[in-house]
């Protein structure tokens, strides 16, 4: 629709209002140029129309699935997956977004520098992760799903991570962190179901991969060990990965009856915005077993 316009061209090419409307419906990739005028005030827009193919977005899948087949990423890796999603021309946005995935995952992998920032001091792999979303948080596919449910629960965005459903282990991890914080009753058994693959395990970088086991760990005192093996790295992850070990470490210690050890991880969350209803559950908690 427009309004207030005297005069329209398309791509260059004057013509009616009407017409452009017709056109621009009927345009499925490209970027069409549309320059609207009345009188002496003139704007120009541009817009990139990129509505995927069935078929094109299975090519992008297929060479994905070759890609993690090779058990392999490197930059060879993600070109050779471009070279062969490239055939599938209307799946541009979501060949993007994956590629931009996986560089970032090959930037925070790097041996030399995993948090490496730019010139503004902005993380690289964080970049690309955020690319990665703004390219795919509109897709319907398993992979753009994993891809946006490993980022969601990188940022610690359970409410988004839970409603991954398809990449399961994400969404069982981020509802048992969103019980944990609400103060409720959580899972306390083992979400790690084995029998049901996620895309998830495929497309996480190693920190979200031993993050997510840890997350899915029982917390019923019977792996304990699993979270004291991560424990002495614990100085070495970002802030917002720290506070998911520690909220996962308190649980499991204060099973296990280590009080001093629950009480040390859980008074390091007590003054954190999003730790209140959790902290007087745990806290309340925490005394019963120490009578």
């Amino acid at each position: 629709m427009t309004s207030d316009v005297e005069s329209i061209t398309v791509n260059g090419r004057e013509t009616s209002t009407s017409e452009a409307a017709g056109f621009l419906a009927s345009v499925k990739v490209g970027v069409q140029t549309v320059a609207v005028s009345n009188g002496p005030l003139e704007r120009t827009f541009e817009f990139d129309f990129c509505l995927a193919e069935e078929e094109d977005l299975c090519l992008v899948d297929q060479a994905l699935e070759k890609l993690i087949s090779s058990r392999e990423l490197s930059l060879n890796a993600i070109d050779t997956f471009i070279m062969r999603a490239g055939r599938g021309v209307t799946a541009r946005r979501y060949r993007e977004g994956v590629a931009a995935y996986l560089y970032g995952v090959l930037a925070r992998e790097a041996v030399e520098d995993p948090g490496r920032v730019d010139a503004s001091g902005a993380t690289i792999y964080e970049q690309r992760y955020n690319s990665a979303v703004s390219l795919l948080s509109t897709f319907d596919r398993p992979a753009a799903e994993a891809i946006c449910g490993l980022v969601a629960l990188h940022y610690n965005q359970f409410e988004l991570a839970v409603r991954k459903t398809n990449s399961h282990r994400v969404s069982d991890v981020a509802a048992r962190f969103r019980s944990l914080l609400a103060g409720g009753a959580f899972v306390t058994t083992n979400l790690a179901d084995r029998s049901h693959g996620s895309f998830d395990r495929a497309l996480s970088d190693s920190v979200t991969e031993d993050l997510l086991d840890l997350g899915a760990t029982a917390l019923d005192g019977t792996q304990s060990s699993i979270v004291t093996q991560l424990l002495p790295s614990l100085g070495e992850l970002r802030p917002q990965d720290q506070f998911k070990v520690r909220l996962i470490a308190a649980e499991a210690l204060l099973a296990v009856g280590d009080i001093d050890g629950a009480s040390r991880h859980g008074e390091a969350l007590r003054h954190s915005k999003e730790t209140g209803a959790w902290y007087a559950g745990f806290r309340t908690r925490l005394q019963e077993v120490g009578r």
